[in-house]
């Protein structure tokens, strides 16, 4: 028996923030390649040259310039060729890395303003598009850098981390209005990473290798929310909070107790848990104790 044909996209307009080059590029040209129509957004002069080769292998692909905090233009582009956005993923960053102590003010504001200010006016601009319309899909892109931090990128690793509250936040308000909003975390060869890549990273990680990943979550037979999905070579896998079994003091909480037993807060060999929300965070400062620090 032969294997089904994959699910495509047709009558689905999906709009590509950052999709000029790299992975943006990649996630056009494949939601072209099943049917979708594709507004494709960058700030190169070629962006209409760009829109026509990501439509080569069948779809109808706009390209929009702009920057990604002037999402208006795309959205208006949307409606006028297609009338309707029903997923949107957004793509579009820059690194300016230096270590903390030498990075600048601008350097910082710059990197933060076009992460997670660009994704949230994005973001912004389509939500009620969705709203009215009974549903639609945001695929926000994170990095291991706002999961574990990364040297020489406080401003951007900061940024990917407040995309990550951002996504699990919309998630929750979306759900009313079945718009479903997830993240990736793409680990790909790219003109972002090349420099810093050896051989081995840069023949294994493949930005054709994560684009299936980001098709699936944004397509609309995806039931996922507010996951956190980190990907590459092929492989994916969600990332989640796995919090220590903790340890409670007894009042009157003293500061020298704390200080001289930290090492059970941190101790996860007498096992853990998974909180999901905020909720449970207040369960658990306020349940029975899990573990008593000695007094």
């Amino acid at each position: 028996m032969s294997a089904p044909s994959p699910q495509r996209f047709e009558g689905q307009t999906v709009v590509v923030v950052g999709g000029t080059r790299g992975l943006g590029f990649q996630y056009a040209s494949d939601l072209a390649a099943q049917g979708a129509n594709v507004v494709l957004t960058g700030r190169s002069d070629d962006i209409a040259d760009i829109a026509s080769q990501a439509g080569a292998k069948g779809g109808q692909v706009v390209g929009v310039q702009c920057d990604i905090r002037q999402p208006a233009i795309f959205v208006d582009a949307a409606l006028a060729n297609f009338r309707r956005i029903d997923g949107l993923i957004i793509n579009a960053g820059i690194v300016r890395d230096r270590s903390f102590g030498r990075m600048t003010l601008d350097e910082w504001t710059e990197v933060i303003d076009v992460h997670l200010g660009g994704s949230f006016a994005s973001a912004k601009a389509v939500w009620p598009i969705m709203v009215d319309q009974g549903g639609g899909s945001i695929l926000f892109t994170t990095s291991g850098a706002g999961l574990h931090g990364a040297f020489g990128q406080a401003n951007y690793a900061a940024a990917k981390a407040g995309i990550i509250g951002l996504a699990k936040t919309l998630a929750i308000e979306g759900a009313r209005a079945k718009i479903r909003v997830n993240a990736i975390a793409p680990m790909a060869n790219t003109e972002m990473t090349d420099s810093v890549f050896d051989e081995r990273l840069r023949d294994g990680l493949k930005v054709d290798q994560v684009s299936p990943f980001a098709l699936s979550l944004i397509h609309p037979d995806c039931a996922l929310s507010g996951q956190v999905i980190e990907c590459g070579g092929g492989w994916a896998a969600a990332m989640r909070w796995q919090r220590s079994l903790g340890a409670t003091c007894a009042a009157p909480v003293e500061f020298s107790h704390v200080l001289e037993n930290l090492e059970k807060v941190v101790e996860f060999g007498s096992g853990y848990d998974l909180p999901r929300s905020t909720a449970d965070s207040l369960g658990a400062a306020l349940g029975d104790p899990r573990q008593m620090i000695n007094r």
